[in-house]
């Protein structure tokens, strides 16, 4: 299997933007005009240095424009994914979102996007390969950004036992919504900043998204300037960023191998061919992880729990119909879409409906099939042997590249087997989960990180992986989140499963290998 954990990173650069805003005070009321903060800092996973960000601070009359700049270099079972970003908003100097962007450059995936909020909207543009998707939504009202976020900060002080929660507009994690961000002010610690101990004031953010938590720390100094900041990621250790300055921020680095750590041993070994029926027990070994989220799914459902542990069932689905004929929706031109399902046939910013590209492969993976259980195994096949360089050094890129550059992992196959469908007819969505390896890299019988894509034939959800060659798909593996893509939001897919690997224990209890009745 080749798959990682997606574009965590970009959560935390943008989460840590604001904590390492600036390095000196700063009148938020009344900041001087042209550049007022122009900082530097180091990034570090589990103990080694993988990048540094650049963040300034700019007036230009009642506009206060905010830029991050990060470049980091993260291993991928030998593999280095190099992730450049560039971030910037401008808002008011009351701190009124006005207008925002980003562009990344993932190994060979390159995106950009570009927003502006306008009489209660905010219209959002993405571009890749030429083309721009464009798609507006009511803005939530009061959001805030970096700059407003940073400037109410400052102005609500830091006395401990202070808490406050602000409604944030986070593109990274959420388009269609604010995210609330939590604010508790801590006591006075002792730190280490490189060689040097100094004491700081604890600040501690936790961004509410609608599928789970995500807490980053900070310290301050009593001018309430970042010092450091650390956002926990579970199985593979502490991203940190400490405030530092130009000549010391880009200094060489050594990418630290992050796939590896972030599998959960599976104990015993599975014949993932014949096994048709698996029963697990997932528990808890650590505080704030949740498992009473798992999906049901046709493939899997709960059978027990308790308030550390979860016992579920995870089978293969005959590929036979339950009704005479195909369900609405199944197969372009046969009935009307019910509208519940309107996100699962719908293009958005990873599956562009739009694109020629992905029509003309469309058209060419179905070869005339409609019968829609046939045609989803055609369509399986053909994204199985389009995706030819099977690379770990790929970002999540979106179908539309993928369909060019016909390279990538997991959620490459998945997110293009997806359109695929969409383009023929078939409502899709996608998965993320764990899945069981027998070898990766130096590690033997592993569950890791894994995505993969569900049709909906007959009135069910139909697990289909094209990146492990299966129609018939094994039941070794386990759905933590399933997602129609729509908005692209980074938390419906990855914080399901970011917040529970490294204190998440997995058990086989049951193996059924036996023939299908």
């Amino acid at each position: 299997m080749k798959c990682s954990l997606r574009r965590f990173p970009m959560i935390v650069i943008s989460a840590m933007a604001t904590a390492s805003a600036a390095a000196a005070p700063i009148d938020t009321k009344n900041p001087p005009q042209g550049r007022f903060s122009d900082e530097w800092t180091e990034v570090y996973l589990a103990g080694g240095k993988v990048g540094y960000a650049h963040t300034t601070m700019n007036r230009d009359g009642d506009l206060i424009t905010t830029g991050v700049t990060s470049h980091m270099v993260l291993g991928r079972a030998e593999q280095p994914v190099k992730i450049g970003m560039t971030q910037h908003t401008s808002e008011t100097l009351g701190g009124v979102p006005v207008t925002f962007g980003s562009e990344m450059d993932m190994s060979v995936m390159k995106s950009a996007i570009k927003g502006t909020v306008k009489d209660g909207k905010v219209t959002i543009v993405t571009s890749q390969y030429g083309m721009d998707q464009t798609q507006t939504f009511d803005f939530p009202t009061g959001a805030l950004m970096t700059w407003g976020t940073y400037r109410e900060s400052m102005l609500r002080g830091f006395k401990p036992g202070t808490k406050y929660t602000l409604a944030t507009y986070a593109p990274e994690l959420r388009l269609d919504g604010s995210v609330n961000a939590v604010t508790t002010i801590g006591d006075w610690e002792e730190l280490r900043l490189g060689a040097k101990v100094t004491k700081g004031q604890k600040v501690t953010v936790s961004l509410e998204s609608p599928v789970g938590s995500f807490e980053m720390a900070s310290w301050v100094d009593a001018n309430g300037v970042a010092l450091k900041a650390r956002v926990p990621i579970p199985g593979m250790g502490d991203i940190e960023m400490l405030t530092t300055d130009q000549a010391t921020a880009l200094r060489d680095f050594v990418p630290p191998e992050f796939f590896n750590t972030s599998t959960i041993p599976a104990k015993r070994k599975i014949d993932r061919a014949a096994a048709r029926r698996i029963k697990y027990r997932l528990t808890a070994k650590s505080a704030g992880v949740e498992l009473g989220d798992l999906p049901t799914t046709e493939m899997q459902s709960i059978v027990g729990k308790n308030d550390k542990s979860v016992d579920l069932v995870v089978a293969r689905v005959a590929h036979l119909r339950k009704t005479p004929s195909p369900s609405q929706g199944e197969g372009r031109g046969e009935g009307q879409i019910d509208p519940s399902m309107a996100e699962f046939v719908e293009g958005n910013l990873m599956i562009n409906t739009a694109d020629p590209k992905l029509i003309e492969l469309a058209k060419q993976a179905a070869d005339g099939e409609k019968e829609p259980f046939a045609l989803a195994d055609k369509l399986r096949r053909f994204v199985t042997n389009y995706v030819e360089n099977k690379s770990l050094n790929i970002g999540f890129a979106t179908a539309s590249e993928v369909a060019r550059t016909k390279e990538g992992d997991c959620s490459e196959h998945g997110v293009l087997l997806a359109a695929l469908g969409r383009l023929n007819g078939i409502p899709s969505r996608v998965v993320v989960g764990l899945a069981y390896v027998p070898v990766f890299g130096k590690q033997d019988d592993i569950f890791g990180y894994h995505l993969w894509t569900q049709f909906f034939i007959d009135g069910r959800w139909i697990d289909v992986d094209a990146a492990l060659r299966e129609t018939d798909v094994s039941p070794a593996r386990i759905a933590f989140a399933v997602s129609s893509l729509k908005n692209a939001g980074l938390a419906d897919l990855s914080l399901p499963l970011i917040t529970k690997l490294g204190g998440l224990d997995i058990d086989i209890l049951e193996v059924d290998s036996g023939q299908p009745p």
